[in-house]
């Protein structure tokens, strides 16, 4: 069988060509430190890879997720904290003003004044905004506040937002509340707010008749403090129990992630030293290829007679 120069320049310049090629490519490799340049590298690394794509964007997702969200829990546990201490001095004033036969009608309307302002004061925790604007203890009405006041009505106060609870994804199908409403923290309605803000003005202007039915007496507005300090030590401490959550997911996910990016690197990352070996080995064969091809082609019918 005769081999004709066109088939010998076939053959030459097809393995000519996958050297070149394989070389090309060994040297994509080294350059970008990626053993896999396009999935047919390695198939089944491949989809591994992208599977570990995939969990670490739900990760991603769920650590900004829960940075936010613990911002806001934050931020709404020290105004919690603010709202109990405001109501612990309420209640020391009004301890003082029960001892009705060590007060003048002066001293409580100057304990009422404080009153009035420390009732605001309370009221202002209770109606704080993030920095977008939105109301933390309104429900899901964040664009209003929790606690409206009209002076026009016999009971002015009362909670404007609703129950609705917010839930933020933190994990798979892990969710947290990321709220709590003006009800739960005054435990059902506006009462105590009505009924302090109704005894401070009787203080104001009616001293004579604190205790008078129907007008609130001092002792039942202290019970109905206590309630309310109960109720928002019990909120604090939910807070600080979906803190310790949020931490405790935080550091499992940034451990599920340390092994994600292991597992990558040992999956994707280039061996340099078997490719430093492999490189020099595609070049000794391209070298003896074109002079293979440089001998064949300068042989000559008549060199041989």
């Amino acid at each position: 069988m005769r081999i004709t120069n066109a088939q010998i320049n076939a053959i030459m310049n097809s393995s000519l060509g996958i050297n070149a090629a394989a070389t090309g490519k060994l040297m994509q490799q080294m350059a970008t430190g990626d053993r896999i340049i396009v999935p047919s590298d390695d198939p089944i690394a491949s989809v591994r890879l992208l599977r570990i794509a995939r969990e670490e964007a739900n990760l991603n997702q769920y650590q900004s997720n829960i940075k936010a969200l613990s911002g806001r829990l934050s931020a709404a546990e020290t105004n919690l904290q603010a709202g109990s201490d405001t109501l612990l001095e309420i209640r020391d004033l009004l301890l003082w003003a029960a001892n009705r036969g060590a007060n003048s009608d002066e001293d409580l309307g100057s304990m009422a004044a404080e009153l009035l302002t420390l009732e605001e004061t309370f009221v202002s925790y209770l109606n704080v905004r993030d920095e977008e604007g939105r109301y933390y203890f309104s429900g899901t009405t964040t664009n209003q506040a929790a606690i409206a006041f009209d002076a026009a009505l016999a009971n002015p106060y009362s909670i404007q937002g609703n129950d609705g609870l917010r839930k933020v994804a933190v994990a798979n199908d892990v969710f947290i509340e990321d709220n709590i409403t003006a009800r739960q923290i005054l435990g059902g309605g506006a009462g105590f707010l009505n009924q302090l803000h109704e005894l401070a003005q009787l203080m104001l202007n009616d001293p004579g008749n604190i205790g008078v039915a129907p007008n609130p007496d001092i002792g039942d507005v202290i019970g109905s403090l206590d309630k309310v300090l109960a109720s928002l030590s019990s909120q604090i401490t939910e807070l600080g129990g979906r803190q310790n959550t949020l931490s405790l997911l935080k550091d499992s996910q940034a451990d599920v992630s340390l092994a994600n990016q292991k597992i990558e690197g040992e999956l994707s990352s280039l061996d340099y030293a078997k490719a430093s070996l492999d490189l020099a080995n595609y070049q000794v064969a391209l070298q003896a290829t074109q002079k293979s091809y440089l001998k064949l082609h300068s042989l000559n019918l008549f060199d041989l007679m």
